[in-house]
Parts: structure tokens; C-alpha cells; sequence
């Protein structure tokens, strides 16, 4: 049975320094809702991995470790429930940003994940 943290776990090959695999990542998100993908990719995975994808060097390019992924990801969403209306509203730009940096890579995700759903 497929669970957030598997997805979130596929979700993060987004944003290694590799060749993405769209269609391994969509077997996994195929059995979740689009919108709900949409929504754990840039409000809990990208904002934890973003920076590898942007780095000079990457550090990680043959996977995230799934349970350090997803500790990273729970303490994230802890932090950011706890946070102000000043964090708050940081987080939501970072997430306007990621939507744009990060658009053609969600736009094949998703098309991969409509295929493979049909």
C-alpha cells in the first residue's frame, strides 16, 4: 500500500542531480490523486530538497535516504505550523517560487502520471 511518505520518497528524484525517471515516479503517484501530488511536491518535498537542484554541487544524485527525507519533511511542516504570520508568508513565497522554478519539471510529472492512470 502506497503511503505519503513513499510518495514523498519518489517525489525527491525530482531534485537529484541525475536524469529524472518521470514514469518510476509516477507508478508510485499514479495511486494518489493529482492535486494531492501537486501539493506534496512544492508545500513538503520540494522546499526540503529544492537547494540540491540548485547547487553548484550537489551533494545527493542517486536518492534521497527515504527516512532522513521524511524526518526532514515532518520537523518542516512542524516548524512551519508553529510559525507566525511572518513565516507563514516567507513560506509562501518560497512556494510561488518553487511552482515557477520547478513547473516544467510538474508539468511531465503529471502528464507521465496521466498516462500511466489511463
Amino acid at each position: 500500500m502506497m503511503n505519503d511518505k513513499a510518495l514523498c520518497a519518489a517525489l525527491s528524484d525530482l531534485f537529484i542531480d541525475n536524469q529524472i525517471d518521470y514514469d518510476a515516479i509516477a507508478t508510485i503517484a499514479k495511486y494518489f490523486p493529482v492535486e494531492h501530488v501537486e501539493t506534496v511536491l512544492f508545500e513538503w518535498v520540494a522546499p526540503v530538497c529544492y537547494t540540491n537542484a540548485l547547487a553548484p554541487i550537489p551533494s545527493v544524485w542517486s536518492g534521497f535516504e527515504p527516512e532522513q527525507l521524511w524526518s526532514e519533511i515532518v520537523e518542516y511542516r512542524r516548524k512551519l505550523a508553529a510559525a507566525g504570520f511572518i513565516g507563514r508568508w516567507i513560506s509562501r513565497g518560497r512556494q510561488i517560487y518553487l511552482r515557477h522554478k520547478f513547473a516544467q519539471e510538474w508539468e511531465e510529472l503529471a502528464k507521465c502520471i496521466r498516462k500511466v492512470s489511463a
